[in-house]
């Protein structure tokens, strides 16, 4: 299957629809406690890999995902955030890159860094 048909599958459509679901699921119960939403980002990155996806086409895809379709409710600013974030889970498990390099709770740390910083974007 070439790139840009993998794009278009039916199973990579599923995968987009399972991030959908997940993300919705997290906001349902008012936490970014992404396990489900992480898991389902890392699914689809490591399948478009084994497609022969270039990562930059994945990024778009999901980027458009995020802004058309996830979440349509919440405000640009967190949807930006949450969006920031599943590019971020997506780069890593498209090359492999281990959760937390043995640092600790990197969806933690993250949190943290996002209620740390100031409107002005200082910590």
């Amino acid at each position: 299957m070439t790139e840009s048909g993998y794009l278009a599958s039916t199973a990579f459509r599923a995968e987009c629809a399972e991030i959908v679901r997940t993300l919705d699921a997290a906001q349902a119960r008012r936490t970014l406690e992404q396990g489900d939403a992480r898991v389902a980002v890392e699914q689809c990155a490591r399948a478009a890999r084994a497609a022969g996806v270039l990562p930059e086409k994945l990024i778009i895809e999901l980027k458009t995902l995020m802004r058309d379709v996830a979440l349509p409710e919440m405000r640009t600013w967190y949807r930006s955030v949450l969006t920031d974030r599943v590019i971020v889970w997506a780069i890593e498990a498209f090359y492999g890159i281990e959760r937390d390099g043995g640092g600790g709770d990197t969806a933690r740390d993250e949190d943290r860094a996002v209620g740390d910083t100031t409107s002005d974007g200082t910590r």
